[in-house]
């Protein structure tokens, strides 16, 4: 990079306006207020407890996000946070206004990279609009938030902050992970896997399923993964938060079911 702006000073410029973005970013990140207290941040135990749904047909999820305007990932978040939503009122906590965050972890491997060993990611903060009661306007939330986050450098920064860390001290490693980890209540990963139909020793391997993992002090985990044809979406929770993660993942369901047929309405309306 130093050649080629000795070679091309004007360069200097650009390099000045991205420092001064990444700048911002970066203390907009620091300077969030921590996620609000709920059953899903708390004294973790050691006893984890997990459940996963069934596959929902990848093409039902992107006609869903076709018609409302939005993405297959605006669609599964959506009906994640409306699950979540169900869930905090299922046991009489409080849900109007309430805004929570994710932790989520982002490829920045360019997909036609060289297989090699180690990751290469960053991180993002998106708000669940839990305390947004319509349906509707939950998913236009949702997917704004989406749209402001990939339109911004938070991935690249979180990323140069991770290499960061990599080279300091475990303590001082620790204290900076669970500062971030205070941002946020839970890991979500929405990962697109093959699509077609994979092999073990001779024998189709029917679903797939991956866990992501939870650090900084974070007791639940969703896993959103497509294989095949299919999505499957999987809740890990620390049991002394929520012991009863099959709930969370019925939610799911029922949430997509409502967004599936909300989209119907739209095209309805439309034609």
């Amino acid at each position: 990079q130093s050649l080629e702006t000795f070679r091309h000073p004007g360069r200097l410029i650009d390099f000045a306006k991205v420092g001064a973005d990444n700048a911002a970013t970066l203390a907009k990140m620091a300077l969030r207020f921590p996620d609000p207290h709920t059953l899903y941040k708390g004294e973790l135990g050691i006893t984890k407890r997990t459940a996963w749904s069934d596959p929902i047909p990848l093409s039902e999820v992107k006609a869903t996000g076709r018609a409302l305007g939005g993405t297959v990932n605006d669609v599964l978040m959506t009906a994640v946070t409306g699950a979540l939503r169900r869930y905090l009122a299922d046991q009489n906590q409080p849900v109007d206004g309430l805004n929570i965050r994710a932790l989520v972890p982002v490829n920045l491997r360019a997909l036609d990279a060289p297989l090699e060993l180690g990751n290469r990611f960053g991180l993002i903060f998106p708000t669940l609009p839990i305390g947004t009661p319509d349906l509707h306007k939950r998913f236009v939330a949702m997917r704004r938030h989406m749209t402001d986050i990939k339109n911004s450098p938070e991935a690249v920064v979180a990323y140069g902050v991770l290499y960061a860390l990599g080279m300091t001290p475990v303590d001082i490693e620790g204290v900076f992970l669970d500062f971030f980890g205070s941002k946020s209540s839970l890991v979500l990963t929405n990962v697109p896997g093959p699509q077609f139909q994979l092999y073990l020793a001779g024998s189709p391997m029917r679903e797939i399923m991956a866990w992501v993992p939870q650090s900084a002090g974070l007791g639940m985990g969703v896993s959103i993964l497509s294989y095949n044809g299919g999505v499957m979406i999987g809740i890990t929770t620390d049991a002394a938060l929520v012991p009863d993660p099959e709930q969370i993942v019925e939610n799911a369901i029922i949430e997509f079911e409502a967004l599936r047929q909300l989209a119907d309405n739209v095209k309805g309306a439309t034609n």
